[in-house]
């Protein structure tokens, strides 16, 4: 039977360095999954408002802060939007960068 051309080479040990990067970067996406959990959220609880331009707000998440960009027709669905946001789970603050047009 021909042996395949593929090689697996194991390293002996760990680099140094390598295991710090490692645990650095993990609580990084930790987070990054929490945030993306976060947001997801965020516009469904603004989709069950029944507001219709609260569906187009834009959401993005960073360490638990949610911001909320776009545009809507009244200071009254800047706030529902606000209101909506405060009231799920995990948000500790939100950035209302909505625009009233």
């Amino acid at each position: 039977m021909p042996k395949s051309g593929v090689r697996r080479i194991l390293p002996t040990a760990e680099p140094t360095g390598e295991k710090d990067a490692l645990q650095a970067t993990v609580p990084l996406l930790v987070q990054s999954l929490l945030d993306q959990d976060l947001a997801e959220r965020v516009e469904r609880a603004l989709r069950a408002t029944g507001y219709g331009p609260l569906r187009f707000v834009e959401v993005s998440v960073q360490a638990q802060l949610v911001i909320l960009a776009g545009r809507v027709p009244s200071y009254y669905l800047k706030q529902i939007a606000q209101t909506a946001v405060q009231a799920v789970p995990g948000t500790h603050q939100v950035r209302n960068d909505l625009e009233v047009v």
